[in-house]
């Protein structure tokens, strides 16, 4: 995760002294990287205390670390052109795909780096002893739910998908309620129909996942496990999620392919069967049309 970027995913949630410090590193970063945590200190009114805090706050084990990448975040601005992400009017194709292709590498690299093992690695486990997985999103979200839902149907899983709450919440109530998983996605953690959405999942005593991005978000804070990607640069126009939607893509299938990777045997068959099912439909579709063609 660069720091430039998780800064301005977070400031708005760190305190006052750590936002001296978030600004200070944002305007400064060349000043920043020939400091120690008690020179930072001092620069900006804190404590050294807050500067190891403020790197623990963005994920780094200390402030050295934090200022390794800092360094390489320096380094490759440094070496690349300013990518603005708003399209322009009449622009090139080859400019626009260009311009997608580096945005989608960053977003993919920066949610890399803010995938924690032993939370994938607890979802894995919660997803395994599941009866129900609900998914639920809205807008661009809900394609991230479907994709989730499609993923996990060619395993066998009682899945479904959805972006009507009134359909979905039902389903907190029935049969065994802490057995099931309530999935939801929001990229910014505040979208009020998941928020009271998981409130009351997690009341009915289900299991409730969140993808937000990085972050305090309230969606992320009622989730018993919270998976987060970067937020990447979107345009100051946004046309279309197309950032988010990259980061949230690839989060998904970091889980499914752990989850797959363990139960690598079990996983392999059920998938080679559905797909050996699916293909004798198509091969009946294919049969039945050209039947009636001929009959013609």
């Amino acid at each position: 995760m660069s720091v430039t970027g998780n800064i301005e995913q977070i400031k708005t949630s760190l305190s006052a002294t750590e936002k001296r410090l978030a600004e200070y590193v944002l305007k400064e970063p060349q000043a920043a990287l020939q400091l120690n945590s008690q020179e930072l200190a001092d620069a900006t009114a804190a404590s050294a205390a807050t500067v190891t805090r403020f790197a623990h706050h963005l994920g780094f084990k200390s402030f050295t670390e934090l200022k390794l990448q800092l360094a390489a975040d320096v380094s490759s601005q440094e070496n690349q052109e300013d990518w603005e992400p708003d399209i322009k009017a009449n622009e090139q194709v080859s400019d626009i795909t260009a311009k997608l292709l580096h945005n989608a590498e960053r977003a993919m690299h920066e949610t890399a780096d803010q995938v924690r093992p032993e939370v994938v690695s607890e979802l894995v486990t919660t997803l395994k002893h599941a009866s129900q997985i609900i998914c639920f999103g809205v807008g661009a979200s809900y394609l991230i739910a479907q994709d989730i839902a499609q993923k996990w149907t060619r395993l066998g899983y009682n899945i479904v998908a959805g972006d009507d709450l009134n359909c979905l919440l039902p389903l907190a109530v029935s049969g065994d309620p802490e057995r099931k998983v309530f999935w939801f996605v929001s990229n910014s953690g505040e979208s009020p129909e998941a928020i009271v959405g998981a409130r009351m999942a997690h009341d009915a005593g289900c299991t409730v996942v969140a993808i937000t991005g990085v972050g305090r978000n309230s969606l992320a804070a009622l989730a018993d496990i919270a998976l987060q990607t970067s937020d990447p640069l979107e345009a100051k126009m946004r046309i279309a999620a197309t950032q988010s939607l990259h980061a949230q893509l690839f989060l998904v299938d970091a889980v499914f392919y752990a989850f797959t990777s363990s139960n690598y045997e079990g996983s392999v068959h059920v998938i080679s069967s559905s797909r050996k099912l699916v293909s004798d439909y198509k091969d009946e579709l294919r049969r039945g049309v050209a039947h009636r063609h001929n009959r013609k």
